[in-house]
């Protein structure tokens, strides 16, 4: 037997083991708990740089092909809607110490600058404070005459290491504590004796008042919510079915009462929670125009452009994302021949992703399966 005879039998012995692959999916046959797997053809048979993958038949049996079609669309979405204020557009002004109110200098609605006023309350906590500070600013002062006066003995060699060591101790000890002391005095803001006064910690409008004159508070209590007047968008409650049909940047047309011509907007994102009971999500649309009049809990009605009539939506097991980077998916081009086709996408939204670019009506898409064609193609390379 000749050196080729040998070589070529060789070959043979390992061009089975190579191809043995188990396929899963749909199609014709349902395959056996207990059977295995038929075997994809050897990647001599199809060396495309496409990494076209032809399954046996019998194989069809581990996937599941569908033909796809564009979602039919109306062309707008509608959805009821409100003014309301951005994330972390909303905060809340509080007293850091107990007390009692005595004036409040605002009511709701008012519109505040940064350091305005709020309330005036007056504490005994805050009055302690302030006797605290006074106390530890003097101790201070003495702490640091004592060193100073150890550290020129200690020059003319008539101070004792221990007394100056004893003296730095001890301002060191009443520095912090002079330091602790105005920190917590910060809190409190400019007042004398038991007088605070809580200010605006920023331009805002008020929106909630939590207490009234002569009321008691605690320590931490809040005692209004404020809004950034800026910082107001149109939030739209979208049904679940719609939100497919709902993309970033798509226009939007938002009337609203107090004016007499709707006005022009965009969608800048949505909620990734859906309302359980209402079944519905939350888009979040900005006006066009940023000088537009809005005030937070206006209603509003919104009407967004749809993504079109040729919109395609397949199950989100269709997609595969390879590398982070590209997001595939197999369409099959013959009877049991499959090719790989980048697509883009838009955001998934119960089970179902819509395909934005890269496939046409009437395609056939490998719906289940597309992950294990994916590594057979891989191992043909």
């Amino acid at each position: 037997m000749n050196t080729r005879t040998k070589t070529t039998m060789r070959l043979a012995g390992l061009a089975g083991p190579a191809a043995a692959m188990l396929i899963a999916g749909c199609g014709h046959h349902e395959p056996s708990a207990l059977a295995a797997p038929p075997l994809a053809i050897s990647p001599a048979e199809h060396p495309t740089p496409q990494r076209v993958v032809k399954l046996r038949a019998e194989s069809l049996g581990y996937i599941k092909v569908q033909a796809i079609s564009p979602q039919a669309s109306a062309g707008v979405v509608t959805a009821p809607g409100r003014v309301d204020f951005r994330a972390k557009a909303i905060s809340t002004a509080g007293t850091v110490v107990a007390g009692r109110i005595g004036k409040i200098h605002v009511q709701i609605g008012d519109r505040v600058k940064a350091g305005d006023p709020l309330v005036t309350l007056a504490s005994a906590e805050a009055a302690q404070m302030r006797s605290d500070f006074a106390r530890a600013k003097v101790e201070l002062a003495r702490a640091e005459y004592r060193y100073q006066r150890q550290e020129e003995m200690k020059r003319s060699g008539v101070g004792l290491e221990i007394e100056r060591m004893e003296a730095e101790a001890q301002l060191n000890e009443d520095r912090a504590d002079y330091e602790r002391a105005r920190d917590a005095l910060r809190l409190l803001g400019n007042g004398v004796a038991e007088e605070v006064v809580v200010r605006a910690p920023m331009d805002s409008t008020v929106l909630r008042a939590y207490v009234a004159a002569g009321a008691t508070v605690a320590a931490g209590s809040a005692l209004f919510d404020l809004g950034e007047p800026s910082s107001l968008w149109i939030v739209a409650d979208v049904f679940e079915p719609d939100l497919l049909l709902v993309e970033k940047g798509a226009a939007a047309s938002i009337g609203l009462a107090s004016l007499p011509q709707p006005i022009g907007g965009h969608v800048v994102g949505e909620s990734a929670a859906i309302q359980a009971d209402m079944r519905r999500g939350q888009v979040f649309i900005e006006p066009d125009d940023p000088k537009t009049p809005l005030r937070p809990g206006m209603y509003a009605r919104v009407s967004i452009e749809a993504a079109g009539p040729g919109h395609i939506v397949l199950p989100t097991t269709a997609i595969l994302i390879k590398d982070g980077k590209q997001t595939l998916v197999y369409v099959e081009t013959a009877e049991g021949v499959f090719e790989p086709r980048e697509v883009q996408i838009g955001p998934a939204r119960s089970g179902m992703t819509p395909i934005l670019d890269g496939l046409k009506g009437g395609e056939r898409v490998v719906v289940s399966g597309a992950l294990l064609i994916d590594t057979e193609a891989a191992m043909l390379l």
